[in-house]
């Protein structure tokens, strides 16, 4: 037998003892089945504040604790204005999390159709020339040469420098 079945006889079993409770062993004797499967079950039903039990000589006394009544909260009636309100920032949350959804989904489809291998490292290249450009949308706002060394700058990250494929 499952244990939520278990569980549900257990319940009604315990229940129907009333205020003077049921003994683990007879319990598990009601339920034709092993005192460890019993165990399983009141330690969840403890937990959920549904059993009490007690210690005495000869095993456990379990008793049924009624759920507490919860009372409805004396809040005021709701403004009508206001839950309108609530609704349209919601849908509007609603539209740009979607839109932001749509983005991230154009990204990786970027992403996954092949990003250039990004590095920091020196690099030599076996040519006299070599191509620099600016990925995408970036712009090269700067170039400084001191015969020995070129200072490339670009309005973001994402320059890229290729060895050129002329050679003279």
């Amino acid at each position: 037998m499952k244990l939520v079945d278990l569980a549900k006889r257990a319940t009604q079993i315990l229940q129907d003892a009333g205020e003077k409770g049921i003994n683990n062993i007879e319990l598990a004797e009601k339920l034709q089945m092993p005192r460890r499967r019993v165990y399983d079950i009141v330690a969840i039903l403890q937990a959920a504040g549904l059993v009490e039990a007690k210690r005495e000589k000869g095993g456990t006394r379990l008793f049924w604790s009624t759920l507490p009544v919860i009372e409805p909260s004396s809040a005021p009636p709701s403004d009508s204005k206001a839950i309108e309100k609530q609704k349209a920032a919601v849908s509007k949350l609603e539209k740009e999390n979607a839109e932001l959804k749509e983005k991230i989904k154009r990204l990786r489809e970027d992403l996954s159709k092949g990003v250039p291998k990004k590095t920091s490292a020196k690099q030599m290249f076996d040519s006299s020339e070599i191509a620099v450009r600016a990925a995408k949308s970036l712009k090269i706002t700067e170039v400084v040469s001191s015969g020995i060394e070129v200072i490339i700058k670009a309005n973001g990250k994402g320059i890229i420098v290729e060895p050129s494929s002329k050679e003279k």
